[in-house]
């Protein structure tokens, strides 16, 4: 999917976005305990929502356009800041090549010391 993206006039924006979503795996206790997915899913807040979803995490890095560099699943407990600096640390070129002027956008969760001047 990458090789095709670098061919498209996206791939030279120098915005990038960052959020994250909760999965809604399961809404009662009989299918927390019966899911494949117990031990992996999670109880998490959904701050949106105002409620706790048993589930999973879809942290996204986009492009200002849409376009996807990276994504992690996780599960709904995951630290937001430290699953995106696991996604700079599995690629480590999304550091590296970036281009100069670079900017980084995402919500408070993003927030933090190791964030504020850029990864890498």
């Amino acid at each position: 999917m990458r090789e095709l993206a670098t061919d498209t006039a996206l791939w030279t924006d120098d915005v990038w976005v960052v959020d994250s979503t909760p999965i809604e795996c399961g809404r009662f206790r009989e299918t927390v305990n019966r899911s494949d997915l117990a031990g992996w899913a999670q109880y998490g807040c959904c701050a949106s929502h105002k409620r706790y979803v048993w589930g999973l995490r879809l942290h996204l890095l986009c492009r200002l356009g849409g376009l996807p560099i990276a994504f992690a699943l996780t599960g709904a407990k995951a630290d937001e800041r430290e699953t995106l600096l696991d996604i700079f640390a599995t690629e480590p070129t999304l550091v590296t090549d970036r281009p100069p002027g670079q900017t980084l956008i995402g919500d408070k969760h993003y927030f933090g010391r190791a964030l504020r001047s850029g990864p890498g």
